[in-house]
C-alpha cells in the first residue's frame, strides 16, 4: 500500500460506447479493476453517472457520462496516471455520430460548476471545452484526435451531486450476451410495492418493463432508488429467484436522474394561436411569456400533455417545463393550464331550445315565444385548472423529476441549478 497523504480524485469517462452497442458503466467498471491492481494506495470512494443534454449531437440512447471518485495517496499519483493513460481506449468506427471517441478527464477536487451546467442544458463546443480542461490543470487521457468524451467526462467530474437518486446497474455473463434478456416481468410489477423507494420500474400504462434495456449491451437491468440499501435489497431479491437471469457482477452509482437540472423551472404565458396538430400526433401552438413569443411543442408520445395542449384556447394562461430544442422551440415536459378563458358553447336558451339570429346586425329571438335577446354566447369553463399533467413513466426523460416528487418551481424563483 502507499503511504503519505491522500487526495481525492475525480476521473471521467465518456464515449466508450455508442448507438449499436458497448456500455459506459460497463467500461468503468473495467477501469476501477485495471486501477485497483495498478495503483497500490487507489480506494474507490464513490461512482456517479450523469445524464447530459438529450439534444447532443452525439447522444446515445441514455446519454450518459461516468465518474469515478477515488483516493490516492500522492506518492502514487504518477502510478495513477500511467494506469489512466494505459487503459483508455482506441477510437472505433468513422468520426460519426455512431463511433466512440473515448476521453478519460483527471484532477484533484471538483472543476467549476459550468462544465456541468454547460453540458445538461446546451450544446457543448468541443475545442472549447478542451482549452478549459486544459486551462483548468486537469489531465485529458485519449487516443482520438476528436476526443469527443472529454465533453461528457468534464461534466461528469463537475457535477457536485446535490440532486440525486441512485441508480444499481447489473451485468450479463459473457456467455449471454447476444442472447435474450431473461427478466420477470411479474417480479418487476410487484417491485414498486414491495420497495417503494424504488422508482420507474414498470410502465403503469402499458405494464411493460423499464429496468431491461432493449440494446445490444452488457446491462441486465439498472435498479433505480432513493436509498443505497434498499435498491441493494431489491437487486438480491431479483437474484435469489430462479426466474430471473444471473448476474455475476453490478455497481451502485449517484446519479442525476429526477434532478431537473436540464430546465430552468416552470415559466408561464398566455395562448396566443390555437393548437395545431401535426399528421404524425404531434401538437404545437404560440406563446408570449416572459421572453416573447415562444413556440410550444408537445410530442405524441406525452401522452397526457399532449391532450393538454391539444385542449387549449387562445387566451389560457399556463405555466410549463420544458427544454429549448436546437431550432428554438420548447418540448414540453410538463403543462399546467391555471387561468381559463370561457369556451363558446352555443346560443342562448328561451323556452327550452336555443335562440337563433334575427339577421345581419339584429339581435336573437325565441323561434316559439317571439322573446328578443342581445347576441350573445352561452359560455362554459369546466376545463380541468390547476393540475399539472406530465409523459407517462416509459416516455419521460431520464433527468425529468416526476410530479409525485414535487411541483415544479417557477423560474424566476428557481434560476439556479442548486
Amino acid at each position: 500500500m502507499g503511504t503519505g497523504a491522500e487526495s481525492t480524485f475525480r476521473i471521467g469517462l465518456d464515449d466508450t460506447d455508442h448507438p449499436d452497442g458497448g456500455c459506459t458503466t460497463f467500461d468503468l467498471n473495467s477501469l476501477t479493476d485495471h486501477l485497483a491492481s495498478e495503483v497500490p494506495s487507489f480506494r474507490e470512494i464513490e461512482r456517479r453517472l450523469v445524464r447530459l443534454w438529450p439534444y447532443a449531437e452525439r447522444r446515445t440512447r441514455g446519454n450518459a457520462a461516468l465518474c469515478l471518485m477515488a483516493s490516492v495517496s500522492d506518492e502514487d499519483e504518477g502510478a495513477l496516471y500511467r494506469a489512466l493513460e494505459e487503459w483508455v481506449p482506441k477510437p472505433t468506427g468513422k468520426d460519426g455520430k455512431s463511433s466512440a471517441r473515448p476521453a478519460i478527464v483527471v484532477g484533484r477536487d471538483a472543476p467549476p460548476i459550468g462544465w456541468y451546467t454547460e453540458a445538461v442544458r446546451s450544446h457543448v463546443d468541443l475545442d472549447e471545452r478542451l482549452r478549459d480542461i486544459v486551462s483548468a490543470d486537469f489531465n485529458i487521457f485519449t487516443k482520438s484526435e476528436r476526443p469527443h468524451g472529454a465533453i461528457g467526462a468534464s461534466a461528469a467530474i463537475a457535477w457536485d451531486g446535490g440532486r440525486s437518486t441512485w441508480e444499481l446497474v447489473a451485468w450479463r455473463d459473457q456467455s449471454a450476451l447476444g442472447t435474450r434478456r431473461v427478466v420477470d416481468e411479474g417480479m418487476i410489477s410487484s417491485m414498486s410495492e414491495r420497495y417503494p423507494g424504488t422508482f420507474a420500474n414498470r410502465d403503469p400504462t402499458t405494464g411493460r418493463c423499464l429496468i431491461a434495456p432493449r440494446t445490444p449491451c452488457p446491462v441486465l437491468y439498472g435498479i433505480r432508488g432513493r436509498s443505497v440499501p434498499e435498491i441493494k435489497e431489491a437487486h438480491r431479491w431479483l437474484q435469489s429467484s430462479g426466474s430471473n437471469e444471473h448476474s455475476p457482477n453490478f455497481a451502485i452509482h449517484r446519479t442525476n436522474q429526477c434532478s431537473d437540472d436540464h430546465v430552468v423551472g416552470a415559466e408561464s404565458g398566455t395562448v396566443v394561436t390555437a393548437p395545431e396538430v401535426a399528421p404524425g400526433g404531434h401538437t404545437h401552438l404560440k406563446v408570449h411569456g416572459s421572453n416573447g413569443s415562444e413556440s410550444l411543442v408537445a410530442f405524441k408520445e406525452g401522452g397526457p400533455v399532449n391532450e393538454a395542449l391539444r385542449g387549449l384556447q387562445t387566451g389560457d394562461r399556463i405555466h410549463w417545463v420544458g427544454l429549448r430544442a436546437p431550432d428554438g422551440s420548447i418540448h414540453l415536459e410538463r403543462l399546467m393550464l391555471f387561468d381559463q378563458v370561457p369556451v363558446a358553447v352555443g346560443r342562448p336558451m328561451c323556452c327550452g331550445k336555443a335562440m337563433k339570429s334575427s339577421g345581419a346586425n339584429a339581435g336573437l329571438r325565441c323561434s316559439k315565444c317571439n322573446g328578443v335577446a342581445n347576441r350573445a354566447w352561452r359560455s362554459s369553463s369546466n376545463r380541468e385548472q390547476g393540475t399539472w399533467f406530465e409523459p407517462q413513466s416509459s416516455n419521460r426523460r431520464h433527468l425529468a423529476r416526476p410530479l409525485h416528487q414535487g411541483e415544479p418551481h417557477l423560474a424566476e424563483v428557481e434560476t439556479t441549478l442548486h
